[in-house]
């Protein structure tokens, strides 16, 4: 040995930069990516669907319920007349007769009466509400889905083989239509006349009379 210090040997450029980015070999640098993973993908996914899901399912229970808001079914009166019927729970019907006697004096449409206990249909011109209870007669019925619906429910009430509102009181209107059942349409005939005084002079509070159909 000769006494010299060991010579200090500088580390090249390269071996450092490897060193500093943790290469295994001298010759390649681990470079790394950060990269989702595939189960976060999957999950942001499965997300964004439920809530496509969800507003698609709201969307149909939505028509599903204004759908449900509307029915049709026929309604009959003591004339022996039948007419379909289009309506919504709030009382409101589209009508259209499909058998019977018609009237020929320019009241070919109809209109529901609601004024009294007794659910009438009555004989009007063409967009107009209804007229003098001698136009109206009695819905007749066998349950309650012959019955047009109101109050918000789903169908009116059958009492008695009559369309009623069981919440209403008796009136005029009701003693009316009664003692005209079965006479045929208008008041013109004399019978007819006859029914329609008895029936107005029903009292206070109103009682449809004897010889009338009671309620």
């Amino acid at each position: 040995m000769t006494g010299r210090s060991p010579r200090f040997i500088k580390p090249s450029p390269r071996r450092e930069k490897i060193r500093k980015f943790g290469g295994n070999s001298p010759g390649q640098a681990r470079l790394t990516r950060k990269v989702p993973a595939p189960h976060a993908n999957r999950g942001a996914m499965h997300a964004q669907l439920g809530r496509g899901l969800s507003v698609t399912a709201l969307f149909l229970l939505s028509a599903l319920g204004a759908c449900k808001s509307e029915s049709e079914r026929k309604l009959t009166d003591t004339e022996g007349r039948t007419f379909t019927a289009r309506c919504e729970r709030s009382g409101a019907c589209a009508l259209s007769q499909t058998s019977g006697a018609q009237r020929k004096d320019g009241k070919t449409a109809q209109s529901l009466l609601l004024t009294g206990r007794v659910i009438g249909i009555c004989d009007v011109e063409p967009g107009q509400p209804p007229g003098p209870p001698s136009d109206c007669r009695a819905l007749v019925c066998q349950n309650d889905g012959d019955c047009p619906p109101n109050h918000g429910l789903k169908d009116g009430r059958c009492l008695n083989a009559l369309c009623t509102d069981a919440a209403q009181p008796l009136v005029a209107t009701d003693s009316v239509m009664l003692c005209l059942a079965g006479s045929g349409l208008g008041r013109e005939q004399p019978s007819q006349v006859e029914r329609f005084a008895l029936g107005l002079n029903c009292g206070t509070p109103c009682k449809v009379p004897a010889p009338c159909r009671q309620p």
